[in-house]
């Protein structure tokens, strides 16, 4: 092995595949209730303040789980795919296990001054997105599987208070029914989106064009530009009647439980995440995990976890090294066989 071989595998084996070596500062606040808001809406873990709403809402959770003496449940809502664009897809990659080590990290002083275990829950979202964003339903399952054994291992190889879960939407009700509703719903939605300002409307609609894989299920690659807009204009509205259908159909079953506490990622900054709290992926980038790449930054003597974007990945391709992995997490996918290092400082 080369120096940078030797440094980088050394990393991955001994600090982030380390689950048992999580350094975190203590709680602050007066009581417990403000010692666990404070950490819960502390800026460290999400670069961004929090909405007031989500503010509310999640301290109302609290008052319920300490009055009660209930298990905390964080409940961190993701799409359940790994996204087209990246070298990794469709399964897994390191911005997977970089998010679940500080979602770690964020939780693990609660569990100090709880006698119960804290549960930690990945919900997956992608029971509609075939018909939103014409991915392959085969591809999206696979994802889900890795994702599980990822999360088996990881709870089998750590000694804190807290239990890991994957929960998939489309196990709470029918498939069948969630789109017969979502279609019936369609027309309100519409009437809703299209009374949105010009600027919010495109923003919705660019973030919408990014999801879309045009040679997905169904070969798009070839349909004229109108067809196009129309199919963009479509998966966003799809998408909005389904976050209110799927609400409908598990809310008070699943989401409105007492003690649990949704997490949204980055998305959770657009439209319709205000009530829920947002946290950053890792401790230096905002970008989601199934959304992005997971690689190394290194800096002399520092690495630095990253997950990046589509178009940062773009910016820096030609000088990302692939050094190749020895660790136990290569049995679960073929993407723990290797990572993307950069050398330098990185302008994002």
């Amino acid at each position: 092995m080369s120096e940078l071989e030797t440094k980088v595998n050394n990393y991955i084996n001994y600090e982030l595949l380390n689950f048992n070596n999580i350094n975190t500062n203590e709680l602050e606040g007066n009581d417990t209730k403000s010692k666990i808001l404070n950490r819960l809406f502390s800026r460290k873990w999400s670069r961004k303040a929090q909405f007031d709403a989500a503010k509310e809402y999640t301290e109302e959770k609290v008052d319920n789980i300490l009055d009660k003496k209930s298990q905390f449940v964080f409940c961190y809502c993701f799409g359940g795919y790994k996204h087209f664009w990246s070298p990794t897809y469709p399964e897994p990659d390191w911005a997977e296990v970089f998010t679940i080590k500080y979602l770690m990290e964020y939780v693990l002083p609660i569990t100090k001054i709880q006698d119960k275990n804290i549960s930690i829950e990945f919900e997956s979202e992608e029971v509609a997105l075939t018909y939103m964003n014409n991915t392959k339903q085969e591809d999206m399952d696979r994802y889900n599987e890795i994702f599980k054994k990822l999360i088996d291992h990881i709870s089998n190889h750590n000694n804190y208070k807290i239990d890991f879960s994957v929960v998939l939407a489309r196990d709470f009700y029918d498939k069948d029914e969630l789109l017969d509703r979502m279609y019936k719903y369609l027309p309100d939605v519409c009437k809703r989106f299209d009374s949105l300002d010009i600027e919010e409307k495109n923003t919705r609609l660019k973030r919408a064009e990014t999801n879309i894989m045009w040679n997905g299920k169904c070969d798009l690659t070839n349909i004229s530009d109108c067809e196009k807009e129309k199919f963009i204009y479509n998966s966003r509205v799809l998408n909005e009647a389904f976050l209110d259908i799927d609400y409908e159909l598990r809310g008070k079953e699943y989401f409105e439980r007492e003690n649990l506490i949704p997490l949204l990622g980055s998305f959770g900054l657009g439209a319709g995440g205000e009530t829920w709290l947002h946290l950053a992926s890792n401790k230096s980038s905002l970008v989601d995990f199934w959304t992005g790449i997971g690689i190394l930054e290194i800096r002399d003597d520092k690495i630095i976890e990253k997950t990046i974007s589509h178009k940062q990945f773009e910016q820096i391709k030609d000088k990302l090294i692939k050094i190749n992995l020895k660790n136990d997490l290569s049995k679960i996918s073929n993407n723990y066989s290797w990572i993307y290092v950069y050398e330098g400082k990185l302008s994002f």
